[in-house]
């Protein structure tokens, strides 16, 4: 591929301008891009008048426009972009964007939008809209080129030979010009002749045609050139990207017709890279626009598992409970254990689960494995392990850590029903600039601890590929697979700050690679509270707040059931009201962390805290900590409570509030 069209290298700087009012967005964009390799100057502006003047006085590669404003809105700063004839780049950010916003963002010349959900996805969108705009500079200088060499034709025709130079242009001092513009143009150029045929090409084509397996420029062209170099001749219009595949690589080729000559000039790029830049980008959208629907139903669902649980709690602390009846309750309970389970694959999938995360070996994880492992890769499949010595330590969740294990396991020995070979084995690993360009769109610079799966299994084709890690897509016949095994890898990988790439071909096996940023943080050890057990029973007064009805009903009658006094409120304006009535009997505050409307759990929290210091607090919800917002943390594990949960574990959480 050409210089002038190669994606552009993240060594170089990069001038941003990003129109946002909230400084921890702005900071988490640097963040990402600094990141991703990139060395960003980032120029933050919350007011149109501020806007307007940077665009006027300074150039920019990107502009990064916030959708919510207080005054206006990202929209408003691309029109104010398209009225001053910018040409640069602009994302939208939203929070929240409809499709209707969507569509006027693209109708006014947006070249993408990132959810704020997904900001670490604004390196991609930056990285194709540079793309884009370095292909559409190239094209606009190719058609100035080729509009200035059809005047210069023109007007050596016109000019007689034998004129004064300083009245005209000599053909011969025109010709060679011409012909030294072609030659050294990086890009391929062809001319053909009126009857079609191809008169000339550049030593670029030449090379081209080498690279694609082919001996001349001719054997590369479209089949349809003919047709295409009659109609421009004698319609007199250009026919541009007209795209070709050859060898797995995608050419767009542009004719213009110079008519005083009755000669077509071709120019043809390969636009491979950009291509699956796109096409990875796509899916991208399309997994996370599917990880947020998982995440509503699972959110949805554990409010529903919370209830089943909670009342099977209440009533098999019912002494008059018959054995039948203590059974039936029993097996209640276990099919909500395996419901929250489900919930738990998918918000591992959407990254919205919950992490306990801790400087973990994976050389020591896969050897405390390897009988598991064993077992259920069976007797007919061989593995080995290959460890990397002194390999850094990760920062991870050792459950989730284990479960992408076994989950890459399980789908190698399924993809060997008649036996084969796992190689399994561990590396520490230097990315560069040159890695990222040619491998996943998620890739990005520095040194990463590599876990690789390889097996000697039937291996997949291109369409399986593309759709791996979709939730519930499946090659297993009904029945015999969920199709969220390697989707809730993709998850767990993702929130971890890694990547996972795969490598297939048909009868030949795969390659499962995880990319992990080893854990570069000081060997902090955290002072773990030992909670001695104590009855559950309490007297004090909390403040319960919940949206969901009958999760919030379900907290009041187990926490009743153990002797405390509940208030509860369905939203953030009926809580004011209680607090301001019983603020100095209160002793503990369980809240839900989002809510739909007003206020949200985190903020009542810190307003309530902030007027009585003493005050506990415990967190619930069915999403993570970090839809919370930035500079929230657990204080050590005890202030927040997963979703769904029995009575017990209720109990036990409100006590070491109190106690903590």
């Amino acid at each position: 591929m050409s210089d002038l069209l190669a994606p552009a290298t993240v060594t170089q700087p990069l001038r941003v301008l990003m129109v946002e009012d909230n400084p921890a967005d702005a900071e988490l964009c640097l963040h990402e891009l600094q990141r991703a390799g990139y060395r960003p100057h980032l120029e933050v502006v919350r007011t149109a008048e501020e806007f307007a003047a940077r665009i006027s006085a300074n150039e920019y590669d990107v502009v990064l426009g916030d959708y919510s404003l207080p005054a206006w809105t990202g929209l408003d700063a691309l029109e104010m972009l398209r009225r001053a004839a910018k040409s640069i780049p602009f994302i939208l950010l939203t929070g929240s964007v409809r499709e209707e916003e969507a569509a006027r963002c693209a109708l006014q010349g947006g070249v993408d939008f990132v959810h704020k959900n997904s900001l670490s996805r604004v390196v991609m969108a930056v990285r194709l809209a540079l793309e884009r705009k370095t292909l559409r500079e190239t094209q606009t200088r190719l058609e100035e080129k080729c509009r200035a060499l059809e005047e210069k034709l023109a007007q050596t025709q016109r000019q007689p030979t034998g004129g004064n130079p300083a009245e005209g242009i000599r053909p011969e001092e025109s010709v060679p010009s011409l012909a030294t513009f072609a030659r050294l143009n990086p890009n391929p150029v062809l001319q053909f002749s009126r009857e079609g045929k191809l008169t000339y090409f550049n030593d670029a084509a030449g090379e081209m045609a080498k690279a694609l397996g082919k001996t001349h420029p001719e054997d590369m062209l479209p089949p349809e050139t003919p047709a295409i170099l009659q109609s421009s001749l004698a319609t007199g219009q250009k026919r541009l990207r007209v795209e070709t595949t050859i060898g797995g690589r995608t050419l767009s080729w542009s004719f213009y017709p110079i008519k005083q000559n009755e000669v077509v000039h071709c120019y043809v790029g390969d636009i491979t890279e950009r291509q699956q830049l796109e096409a990875q980008l796509r899916h991208s959208q399309k997994l996370e626009s599917v990880g947020r629907l998982a995440a509503g139903i699972a959110h949805d669902f554990n409010n529903v598992l919370t209830v089943i649980q909670g009342h099977a709690g209440l009533m098999r602390s019912d002494p008059a409970l018959t054995s039948t009846l203590g059974d039936c309750v029993q097996q209640i309970g276990r099919a909500a254990e395996r419901g929250s389970k489900l919930t738990s694959q998918l918000l591992a999938f959407s990254r919205r689960n919950v992490l306990q995360p801790q400087r973990l070996d994976l050389n020591e994880v896969l050897t405390s494995l390897s009988s598991l492992l064993h077992r259920t890769l069976g007797e007919d499949i061989t593995y080995q392990f290959s460890y990397a010595s002194d390999l850094p330590p990760v920062y991870a969740d050792p459950g989730l850590t284990e479960q992408v294990i076994m989950n890459l396991a399980v789908n190698a020995r399924d993809a060997m029903p008649h036996g084969g070979q796992l190689l399994i084995s561990t590396a520490l690993v230097d990315i560069d600039a040159t890695y990222v360009e040619r491998h996943s769109v998620e890739a990005r610079g520095g040194r990463f601890v590599c876990l690789s799966l390889a097996d000697t299994g039937c291996g997949m084709d291109s369409v399986t590929l593309h759709r791996l890690f979709e939730p519930f897509f499946t090659t297993k016949e009904f029945g015999k697979g969920t199709g969220l095994g390697l989707a809730t890898v993709y998850g767990i990988v993702k929130q971890h700050g890694g990547w996972i790439e795969v490598s297939s071909q048909l009868g030949q096996g795969s390659t499962f690679k995880v990319f992990l940023p080893p854990d570069d943080r000081s060997d902090e050890r955290r002072g773990e509270r030992a909670f001695q057990e104590k009855a559950l029973r309490g007297t004090e007064t909390i403040l319960v707040i919940e949206d969901e009805s009958p999760v919030r009903w379900i907290v009041k009658d187990v926490l009743s059931k153990y002797g405390y006094h509940v208030l509860e409120a369905g939203s953030g304006v009926e809580a004011l009201a209680l607090w301001h009535q019983h603020h100095d009997e209160i002793a503990l505050l369980l809240t839900d962390l989002v809510m739909p409307v007003g206020l949200s759990g985190q903020e009542l929290a810190e307003q309530f805290t902030t007027q009585k210091p003493a005050l506990k607090v415990i967190y619930i919800s069915g999403y993570s900590l970090q839809v919370a917002g930035k500079g929230f943390s657990v204080l050590d594990g005890l202030n927040f409570l997963q979703k769904p949960f029995d009575d017990t574990k209720l109990a036990l959480a409100v006590r070491q509030g109190l106690d903590s």
